[in-house]
């Protein structure tokens, strides 16, 4: 059996952004393709994943090949949900842990309802969007958070088959045991709060589960009610 290398990366420890003209460059292109994703759903792991399995990186932030003229696509989070694309991978996360997330994340008092409540309505409309309501993409693959953590073959099975890339188990299988939660930790020097691992944090994470998550699918569902089918 041929050996499978995992890529190496270069010495620094963190990550850099790719200059605007060189973004400008291939957006332009009207079929490249976009990963949409709102924040904290787990974009860090999918492009950095992606990146090793695919050996070039997407824009704009590089991980681990610097010298890279190639990209597979291009991430943005859609906040504004004013994005129009035709070529679309979306990744979506439950909205309880995408809520809690950016609580955290922001140092914002997880049990204030006003704050959760505004984090729902953003999340549900960005979820009907790209879920339910979008009609301008012409090539669009789905893939959730929780299914990389469950089936991490048939969800980059998925994304392969978005990228007319083959799908070869042998070379996915050490590129996912690399990018665990300590990788992402070590490679995002420049966002040190993208990965909390600390017990405190999932014993919190339990309890705001447990207050607070029929009121945020409540609002989640009242922005559209057909996102019952997705949770």
């Amino acid at each position: 059996m041929k050996e499978i290398i995992v890529p190496v990366p270069v010495q620094d420890e963190g990550s850099m952004q790719v200059n605007k003209r060189v973004v400008e460059k291939f957006i332009t292109n009207p079929d490249f393709p976009f990963l949409i994703s709102f924040p904290r759903t787990g974009s860090h792991w999918l492009r950095m994943t992606m990146e090793l399995y695919f050996e070039k990186p997407s824009l704009v932030r590089i991980f681990y090949y610097k010298d890279a003229t190639d990209f597979t696509c291009y991430h943005r989070h859609d906040e504004e949900l004013d994005i129009k694309r035709k070529n679309v991978v979306y990744l979506y996360r439950h909205p309880m842990d995408t809520i809690y997330s950016q609580l955290n994340y922001y140092k914002q008092n997880v049990d204030d309802r006003k704050r959760i409540e505004y984090w729902a309505n953003l999340y549900g409309r960005h979820l009907a969007k790209w879920l339910l309501e979008e009609k301008f993409t012409t090539k669009k693959t789905i893939i959730t958070y929780e299914g990389m953590k469950k089936n991490m073959i048939r969800e980059f099975k998925k994304i392969c088959g978005h990228f007319s890339a083959p799908f070869n188990w042998e070379k996915l299988q050490p590129v996912s045991k690399k990018v665990a939660k300590t990788e992402v930790k070590r490679k995002t020097l420049h966002d040190k709060q993208v990965i909390n691992l600390s017990d405190s944090y999932q014993l919190g994470r339990k309890k705001f589960k447990k207050d607070h998550l029929v009121f945020i699918m409540d609002h989640i569902y009242s922005v559209n009610e057909e996102l019952k089918r997705y949770f």
